[in-house]
């Protein structure tokens, strides 16, 4: 089964090769960092980059037809010990109810400088 690439304008679209996400068999794999349309990241706010990571990732899953409701898991990476609570605090708010299973990391560096946390998702969006 071929896979499909989704995109979205309401995305920050960088200049790297990347797909946004991909769909491959029912299931989506989105990666996001917390950059607005326009690139920019809130700088030093891990809040504000956890909801635009969200966001964004919202968007992609939109885009496909789905709901954050068909996110079955994520993986979420954090540069510092001290941005776990805050980013806890914004994920569970976008996750009220029947989480997804998720793996936590604590990491050196992102891409950039300026990014705090990135969050990489499946969703599952039934047969194809």
């Amino acid at each position: 089964m071929p896979k499909r690439a989704v995109s979205s304008d309401k995305v920050f679209k960088g200049s790297l090769p990347f797909a946004q996400a991909t769909i491959a068999g029912g299931f989506m794999f989105v990666c996001c960092v917390g950059r607005d349309r326009a690139g920019n990241f809130a700088v030093g706010d891990v809040k504000a980059q956890t909801q635009a990571c969200l966001d964004n990732i919202r968007a992609l899953i939109e885009e496909a037809g789905g709901t954050m409701r068909d996110v079955v898991k994520c993986t979420v990476y954090v540069t510092d010990r001290a941005y776990w609570q805050p980013m806890n605090e914004v994920y569970f708010a976008n996750f009220k109810e029947d989480p997804p299973h998720r793996v936590s990391c604590i990491v050196q560096g992102l891409g950039s400088p300026e990014c705090l946390v990135e969050i990489d998702a499946t969703a599952y969006l039934g047969e194809p």
